[in-house]
């Protein structure tokens, strides 16, 4: 990954871990598809060659969202990682999730696939290797 695309990496897990904490407050909640559309599409980005003036707009969106979510949640906006510093163990699920992005639909995921998503880059915000190995033995299987 470049850069940018470590930036919007970065990014993408202060949306996913944002949602996670407003799927904490309401059990039950899964959000529409359009936060999920954005992870796809953002993921997807930072995990191919993309033209920086795209990746930089692409920022922008998934920060614009994660402002937001927070907002219209009442939940903290994270920050995201620097995915350069992740360990191996988040480092194999962040490429389980960039696979993923890669042949997803937003559309057709099911409620269990978004929140196992959502809650996957949850689980890279917050460091913790025991979470990232669980999200990672619990990716869909497709």
């Amino acid at each position: 990954m470049n850069g940018m695309q470590s930036e919007l990496a970065g990014a993408t897990i202060a949306l996913g871990a944002t949602i996670a904490g407003a799927m904490d407050d309401v059990p039950g909640f899964v959000p529409c598809g359009t936060p999920a559309q954005a992870v796809i599409e953002a993921l997807g980005a930072a995990g191919t060659a993309e033209p920086e003036a795209d990746l930089s707009q692409c920022i922008a969106r998934v920060r614009g969202l994660v402002e937001h979510v927070s907002g219209h949640r009442g939940v903290p906006a994270h920050d995201g990682a620097d995915v350069s510093a992740l360990s191996p163990a988040a480092k194999r699920l962040l490429d389980a999730l960039l696979v993923f992005a890669a042949s997803a639909n937003a559309e057709t995921l099911s409620p269990a696939d978004v929140s196992w998503l959502y809650r996957s880059l949850a689980a890279l915000g917050s460091g913790e290797d025991e979470r990232a190995d669980a999200q990672l033995a619990a990716a869909p299987r497709g």
